[in-house]
């Protein structure tokens, strides 16, 4: 299964620290694009017309689906209905 997780984040971010805690707790492989501290993450924030992190993307099977906010209930589905899981990519 090849997949790519990318978290876009920002420092203090409780929402941020929920989402990233999901994906440790299940041991899912993920990239974090802190929007503050790294340029190119924020312009791939601004290029996805998204005002608020955390904004989960996840792309599996050459599908992309993409989560607005710490809805780990839309999150958890989209890993089952990928098969995801927590092995190395």
């Amino acid at each position: 299964m090849n997949y790519e997780v990318q978290i876009f984040t920002q420092p203090n971010c409780s929402s941020c620290a929920k989402v990233k805690g999901w994906f440790q707790e299940n041991r899912i492989s993920y990239i974090e694009k802190d929007i503050v501290n790294d340029p190119q993450a924020n312009q791939e924030f601004g290029a996805l017309n998204e005002k608020f992190v955390p904004i989960t993307i996840i792309t599996a099977d050459d599908k992309r689906h993409q989560v607005v906010g710490p809805n780990l209930k839309k999150i958890k589905t989209i890993v089952t209905a990928t098969g995801i899981s927590g092995q190395s990519h």
